[in-house]
């Protein structure tokens, strides 16, 4: 990929799928520093949830005034770790952003035979142009998609893995090129923000910066979710080792201008284990992880979803409100 073209895909703008507000506005959201100020009571009656199945790995998009949840699931008999050999993309509707979520339909699963052969994870559904693009995982570490006219498909996948990065974070730019932030563990054991950048989701990948570590003083991370406003890409991700705001696994925010260079918006935690509701109750989880922000067509994030993991019962989907979100720098 010839480095003008890089600097080019650097400055340009990304697309993000537009939604009606669904928080009330308080008018102060472009004043507050973080992610974390903005947060509202989590809606107790939504999100999504199945019973004998765990869900994980949460991401969003509208279409004709309906809400599509894609997530991860599988059956909760095989505990948290079943996801190496049992998770599937799953697909589930509701007419509030917030849910609650009604399952629809299995979207892909494991393919004997190909590259995707162990599980289907860590799915993240975005549109470039009138395609719909479903990035996921097999094994860590292989990152492919399948693409479809349709957000209820016919599905065709990749031939093969494109890109050696786990936890991918896709953003589809206004020329339908692509950047992919993610997870790479290395040789040493750290697990470092790499991204990857492409002309267009069949186009060859390009790492970015040599594959090293864009996020500051060697932070590590799992889950990112990604998205543009501010003329910045905005990173929201699971602390992996606490090393930014010394709680491990709690919700970090970075920011780039460049898509390079990432600096931490706050060593407070955007998120941590426990949630409150709008009913006044409150729950701990025992891990709340895959975190993923709906962002409006004025660059607002209007809710954050997560997955939780109780200390009875399967994991779930927790959707929470937020009040109109604009990032600073």
């Amino acid at each position: 990929m010839p480095l003008p073209w890089l600097l080019a895909f650097l400055s340009a703008a990304a697309v993000i799928e537009a939604t009606p507000s669904t928080a009330a506005s308080g008018g102060q959201a472009a004043e507050k520093r973080t992610l974390r100020d903005c947060l509202l009571p989590a809606v107790s009656k939504g999100g999504f949830r199945m019973d004998d199945y765990i869900l994980w790995c949460p991401s969003v998009i509208q279409v004709d005034g309906t809400c599509h949840m894609f997530a991860s699931r599988w059956p909760a008999q095989y505990g948290l770790g079943g996801w190496t050999s049992h998770s599937e993309c799953v697909r589930a509707t509701s007419t509030n952003l917030l849910g609650p979520y009604a399952f629809q339909e299995v979207v892909l699963q494991k393919r004997p035979g190909h590259w995707d052969k162990s599980r289907v994870h860590n799915g993240k559904i975005v549109k470039a142009g009138s395609k719909y693009l479903l990035f996921y995982i097999n094994t860590a570490n292989e990152t492919g998609y399948a693409v479809a006219g349709s957000v209820l498909g016919p599905w065709t996948r990749s031939e093969k893995f494109v890109m050696r990065v786990s936890n991918p974070a896709p953003l589809v730019r206004p020329d339908l090129s692509i950047y992919v932030f993610g997870r790479l563990k290395d040789s040493a054991g750290v697990n470092r923000g790499i991204a990857f950048t492409a002309p267009n989701y069949a186009a060859p990948d390009s790492v970015i910066a040599n594959g090293d570590n864009l996020l500051p003083d060697n932070d590590e991370l799992e889950d990112p979710a990604i998205w543009w406003a501010n003329q910045q890409y905005n990173v929201l991700l699971n602390d992996w080792k606490g090393k930014a705001t010394g709680i491990e696994k709690a919700g970090a925010q970075y920011y780039s201008k460049d898509g390079i260079r990432y600096h931490l918006m706050t060593k407070e935690p955007v998120f941590t284990k426990k949630i409150v509701y709008d009913d006044k109750t409150s729950e701990t989880f025992s891990r709340r992880e895959r975190p993923f922000v709906y962002v409006n067509e004025k660059e607002e994030v209007v809710a954050l979803f997560t997955a939780c993991l109780p200390g009875t019962g399967p994991a779930r989907i927790v959707g929470q409100p937020v009040d109109h979100y604009l990032p600073g720098n």
